[in-house]
């Protein structure tokens, strides 16, 4: 099946971007935007009335920053392990986790591939349980529902919320945005972005407008290795704004948390948001990788006839995992590892603070052993990608 590219949503997240500071244009979701994404994620939990008794479903191959949200809510995280070859959680696995207490299911879309949403839908709206969206990874991307139409994601589930962190498809450094399609819920998101958040710091925003301005004149692929160790080490150290405390690490709360975003991360979302570019050159390296791996006989990521992704980075599954990467490292090549564990974390920290127990999702245990990420940002050219290429050949 031939899929085309999508204007629909640019068009349509730059209508409802422009709410931010005015009234809602008809037939559009308000925009609430937040100091990180994960704070949107608490917010639409809040709205939601997730807390304290409920339990929450999300998938086993995600960043610790999920599970320990829920958990800053009063809420309790239940792991569902993935789909081998989408790297999603399926109805198949909701229904076995789920719960007398299963108050709501976050339905990630890993790499920026769909995740199988309609039947979750479907299925948990006959049971009264909300459906939470993370398309933090997958911008641009959409799937197919019943009737044979495209739609964005984050607009088949109750609520979505999406993320502009440095590695994410548009960078305000640290940053995310909230929608929800229920009106109730909408505007109790509304009074939690206005009353219960604050603004930034005047500090905090010049900072981070700094190192914006840093990262996107120095960071290459080539210096990728490097540029990462520097930043890890000059965050724990509080000389950059880093994305997260000490206290999100043990899973408690940092005093703090609830921010919204400064004017500059708005100003520059708005100008990303705007630059179609983006999604054509992910669409392109798409192509250009599925070309060279195929060529040197390397496993082809295959996107479900349900969906249209525009990827945030390309998963290959290899063998020797970790010997990969420090050969890449070695070789100055980015090759992302993430996720290294079904609740990826720095390796100082203790899965078991976010509820997960080792055996609990083998597939998504299997894929943190396995699963290497190949960059598909605006700094990647079509050189550099047969490169990587060539590069896990060699290794393969």
């Amino acid at each position: 099946m031939t899929v085309r590219p999508s204007t629909a949503f640019d068009e349509n997240i730059r209508d409802e971007m422009s709410s931010l500071r005015g009234p809602v244009p008809p037939g559009r979701s308000r925009v609430d935007t937040f100091w990180q994404g994960r704070v949107a994620f608490y917010g639409i939990l809040k709205a939601l009335g997730v807390g304290p008794g409920d339990h929450v479903l999300v998938p086993g191959f995600t960043c610790f920053v999920v599970p320990s949200t829920i958990l800053f809510a009063g809420a309790q995280p239940d792991y569902v392990d993935i789909e081998p070859d989408t790297l999603n959680i399926s109805l198949r696995g909701i229904e076995a986790a789920c719960g007398a207490h299963t108050r709501a299911v976050l339905v990630q879309h890993t790499y920026g591939v769909p995740a199988n949403v309609f039947p979750i839908v479907q299925w948990a709206r006959g049971r009264g349980i909300a459906v939470i969206e993370d398309c933090a990874h997958a911008l641009g991307s959409r799937y197919l529902d019943p009737d044979g139409m495209w739609h964005e994601v984050g607009t088949a589930g109750d609520a979505a919320f999406f993320s502009s962190h440095w590695n994410k498809p548009v960078s305000t450094g640290l940053g995310g945005w909230a929608k929800v399609t229920n009106p109730h819920v909408e505007v109790r998101l509304r009074r939690f972005h206005d009353e219960e958040c604050v603004s930034p710091s005047w500090r905090e925003a010049v900072l981070l407008a700094v190192q914006v301005a840093v990262h996107k004149l120095f960071l290459t692929p080539r210096i990728y290795w490097m540029a990462r160790t520097a930043y890890q080490w000059s965050y724990r150290r509080g000389v950059l704004i880093g994305s997260s405390t000490d206290e999100e690490l043990r899973g408690v709360m940092p005093s703090g948390y609830c921010k919204r975003m400064s004017g500059f991360q708005e100003w520059l979302l708005r100008r990303l948001l705007a630059t179609a570019s983006l999604e054509a050159h992910r669409r392109l390296l798409k192509e250009v990788y599925d070309s060279a791996l195929a060529a040197a006989g390397l496993p082809v990521l295959r996107i479900p006839e349900y969906a249209d992704a525009v990827l945030l980075c390309y998963p290959v599954r290899v063998r020797k995992k970790d010997q990969v990467l420090a050969e890449a490292r070695r070789r100055w090549i980015e090759l992302g590892d993430w996720y290294k564990h079904p609740v990826d974390r720095p390796e100082d920290s203790n899965a078991a603070d976010f509820g997960y127990r080792t055996g609990m999702c083998p597939e998504g245990e299997r894929a943190a052993r396995e699963v290497v990420t190949l960059p598909m940002h605006s700094r990647v050219t079509e050189e550099t990608a047969r490169i990587s290429v060539d590069f896990l050949k060699e290794l393969a």
